[in-house]
Parts: structure tokens; sequence; C-alpha cells
């Protein structure tokens, strides 16, 4: 499957054919913190006016279980506390409890269905529950249908702490990419309609789930690079995407984010805009997305509230960018990739 044979037009047929303007565009996010992380609390209760406000009607929401075990060290993010036997499960289980009852007040719907995308195409504010990082399982494929049922369609496989699953970046490699159960993860998130994210990991582990997985996969969100990224890199570099695995990604069918840290790209909302413009240079208007990491990042990030993805929306139009290609970014690419995946179940 190569790049840019994926056009995403079956979402487009939700929406009203008549005058389309940039104001109508709906927008996904890929990845997203809001009010997760124990900033912008306050925006929580009103999150689906937030996304009826700036048009986001798709939002990547993730939970971040190994959150309480992770502080700055020397570089950046990473581990600074040592978990027990069931401290990422009780973790993941109070984030996504806390998520839940927050949805069933604010007017946002969950993503259960790839029906759901069709209506988040036409405006209705939803959520795709998403958990950064596979590490909640610790080691067990047993609770992965429970996952399902509460809700959860996208798993980013590994994110700042050890793990079963395999190597990430920002830590010295212990595995050469995936484990024997990271490789079975994939295939069996593949069967549960599950979309697999390999954000934070290892070229050698994208490797291996390229090798396993039958449904496209993404990368969420950082930045793509020309540069070998290794993990003793300083700060946000550890986490950069090297273009040959980007293209990789892409050539499967699968789609990449751009995060909003504005060093890495240069700063401000038309240098989001530009850096997706180069993005779409380099591996195709077919699998670019934005994956803003929202409440997640350090200072420096340029999307600090969803009606900032509208602005992003509207730089692309002043550069010239094709409406079309404006719709692929900012929203079809992102529900493709998940609609692919959940129409892969095989339970």
């Amino acid at each position: 499957m190569k790049r840019r044979s994926f056009l995403a037009g079956t979402f487009i047929a939700a929406l009203p054919t008549a005058n389309f303007g940039q104001s109508l565009i709906p927008i996904s996010d890929a990845h997203n913190h809001l009010g997760l992380l124990r900033r912008n609390t306050d925006s929580v209760p009103i999150l689906g006016q937030l996304m009826k406000d700036s048009g986001v009607s798709l939002l990547s929401w993730a939970v971040v279980p190994d959150g309480p075990f992770l502080g700055v060290v020397s570089g950046g993010l990473g581990q600074v506390r040592t978990s027990n036997k069931g401290d990422l499960r009780a973790s993941f289980d109070r984030q996504l409890g806390a998520a839940l009852q927050a949805l069933s007040v604010n007017g946002v719907k969950v993503v259960k269905r790839v029906e759901d995308l069709q209506q988040a195409a036409a405006g209705t504010p939803y959520v795709c529950l998403t958990s950064e990082g596979a590490d909640f399982l610790e080691g067990s494929l047993d609770s992965l249908g429970k996952v399902y049922d509460d809700g959860i369609r996208h798993v980013q496989l590994v994110h700042y702490i050890k793990n079963a699953v395999g190597d990430l970046q920002t830590e010295r490699p212990e595995h050469g990419g995936l484990t024997s159960f990271g490789k079975e993860l994939v295939g069996i998130l593949n069967q549960q309609g599950i979309l697999v994210d390999l954000a934070h990991s290892t070229s050698e582990s994208i490797d291996h789930a390229l090798v396993v997985s039958k449904a496209p996969m993404i990368w969420s969100h950082s930045y793509i690079t020309d540069a070998l990224s290794i993990w003793t890199a300083s700060g946000y570099r550890s986490r950069a995407l090297g273009l040959k695995d980007a293209k990789r990604i892409a050539d499967s069918g699968g789609a990449v984010g751009l995060w909003s840290l504005g060093p890495s790209f240069g700063g401000g909302i038309d240098g989001y805009a530009a850096e997706i413009v180069r993005m779409i240079n380099l591996i195709g208007a077919d699998h670019v997305m934005f994956g803003s990491d929202q409440d997640g990042l350090p200072q420096g990030a340029v999307i600090n509230q969803l009606s900032d993805l509208r602005r992003v929306v509207e730089a692309l139009g002043r550069k010239g960018v094709d409406e079309k290609v404006i719709r692929a970014v900012a929203f079809e690419n992102y529900a493709r990739c998940l609609k692919t995946a959940m129409q892969g179940r095989r339970v």
C-alpha cells in the first residue's frame, strides 16, 4: 500500500456540499490531553462547547498511565519512580474513570462505532479515548477485551517508562525493538479494532510493528527530521521521527501527526502551518495530520486551546493550500486511520 493511495473522501459525504469554507472544515487532533493532566481542568466541564466553537469534532483524548511515575530528568522527561505490580493498571483505571465521568456531563460523545466518525465529520463533538502507552497491561493481554468495552479505540505502544512492550526513544534500547509480547500485542490490537500508535517507539520497534500489523498505524505526535534520532540526543530532539521511518509509516497507509512544540519548527501558528506544508511535501497530503499534544508539552507549545487549531486551518488557507488538502490534514487522515483500524475488528 503506497503513499497517497488512501484518499479519505468517504468522510466528506457526511458534510454539507454547498459553498465549503474554511470555517466549515472539521478538525481532528490525533493527540490531546486537554484537562486530563492537572492543567486546564476547568475546560473539562465545557469541552463539548469548546469543541463546537472551534470546529474540533474528533479529539484523541489521551490518558497517561505512567504519568505518576514521571518527572524531569537530565535532558527531559523520564521515569523517576518505580512502579509495583498493579500500579500502572490502577493509574489507567483511575484516569479513564475520571475521563468517562467528565464525558457523562459535558456533551461530548465517545467514538465506539465506525458510524460515529461520520457524525464527527458532520460536526458532532466526539472523543476517541486513547491510552498513551500500553504499559498498563503489565505484560498481559487478558484485560484488552474490557479495555475495548470501556471505549478505548487508540493505544500508543510505549511512552516514557520501561515496559514489557518494547524500546522507547528516550532510553537505552534493551530489546532490539518490540518484545515478543509487543509483537503479539500489535496483532491483538488489530483484531480488537484498536488503532496502533507508534509514537515514542524506536526505529527497530517500527520495523517490527510494520511486519506484524494488518492495518495502517500512526505516529500521533512529534516532528519529522532528516537526522537520525538517538536516545542520547538532548531535549526534544530525542523525540524526533526520522524521515525514513515517516515514509515507511506513510507507505503502509498510516499518518504522522505534528505536535505543537514551537522550537522544533520555529514557533508560532504560522510556523506550525509552514511545518505542515513541509511534511506534506515529504510524505504526501494523505499522511499528515494534527497531533498537537495540547497540555502535554513544556513551555514552547503554540497550540494551547482548541481554537488554535482553527487558526492553523486558516493559516493553511492563507498559504494557498488547496481546500481538499486542508480537509485531509485537518480531519480526514486521522479519521481514516481510525476507521480502518476499527473495521479490522475480528473478535
